[in-house]
């Protein structure tokens, strides 16, 4: 779990930095099970530099992957944040192609997105030119949430330009980060390998579980919009629950109700 001060830099500021989160063996088994997952999604397109690659890893070709989102170490420091019924919603394998621009992921009132927590880990090291996670400060709330969506777009300033505290990290650490928060990377490479996973807040009222069913309705075309329409949001195996895990099971439950998962999955 996070300690107070750690817990109040996340409360206030939007993100924490967890370092050496991973060890050295677990890191060698994500390099190896990031390759493989890759390499299986996309036998039919080949990674040649000029589009990002995205994979779910949570079949029985990654087992690593697949346990991660039930790892304490993660979720005891989500609990913490968003409550015991905070819910799964997957890990996964990107590899990136160049600079990303600035945006968050979701909108910052409830009543019109959900949200949560990303945790992003990358498998080389990272710095200020070579694909460092960018995060500005307390942009996970409004009124600076707001006044970027607003105004951010017509400033004349590059990636770099933009004041951020800039994320430096080694294979071991990793990144939590709020899903409202604005962020953005500069200078990566192409094929720069970040992994992640992801929890939402559960919904409470009538107004955020709309919001939620509203995201969940983009979330299943992820795979379609990566170049591989025939493929399930979450895998069969996981979604199976070989282990017969309590936790997952609960969450299997509600990514069902809010139509992540399809009623007959």
């Amino acid at each position: 779990m996070l300690s107070n001060e750690q817990y109040q830099h996340f409360q206030t500021f939007g993100f924490i930095v967890l370092r050496q989160f991973f060890t050295l063996d677990e890191v060698s088994t994500l390099r190896a099970e990031f390759e493989k997952g890759l390499d299986l999604a996309y036998r039919h397109r080949p990674f040649d530099g000029s589009e990002r690659h995205w994979v779910s890893q949570m079949g029985p070709e990654t087992p690593f992957y697949a346990h991660l989102l039930e790892d304490q170490r993660f979720w005891s420091i989500t609990a913490q944040l968003y409550g015991e019924d905070a819910f799964a919603t997957g890990t996964d394998a990107n590899r990136y192609v160049g600079n990303t621009g600035w945006h968050p992921d979701h909108h910052v009132d409830p009543k019109e997105d959900c949200y949560g927590v990303k945790y992003a880990f990358y498998l080389d090291p990272v710095g200020p030119d070579t694909g460092a996670l960018r995060l500005i400060p307390g942009s996970h709330r409004n009124p600076l949430h707001d006044d970027l969506r607003e105004n951010l777009k017509s400033m004349d300033l590059g990636i770099e330009e933009i004041p951020s505290y800039i994320c430096t990290c080694e294979p071991v650490d990793v990144v939590a980060f709020d899903m409202r928060c604005w962020h953005a990377s500069f200078g990566g490479s192409e094929g720069r390998r970040m992994s992640t996973c992801c929890y939402y807040k559960n919904p409470k009222t009538p107004e955020e579980d709309a919001a939620a069913r509203k995201r969940a309705a983009g979330s299943r075309n992820a795979p379609a919009q990566y170049h591989r329409p025939d493929d399930p949001l979450f895998h069969p195996d996981w979604v199976a629950n070989p282990r017969n895990s309590a936790l997952r099971r609960g969450w299997i439950n509600r990514l069902k109700e809010l139509e992540f998962l399809e009623p007959t999955t």
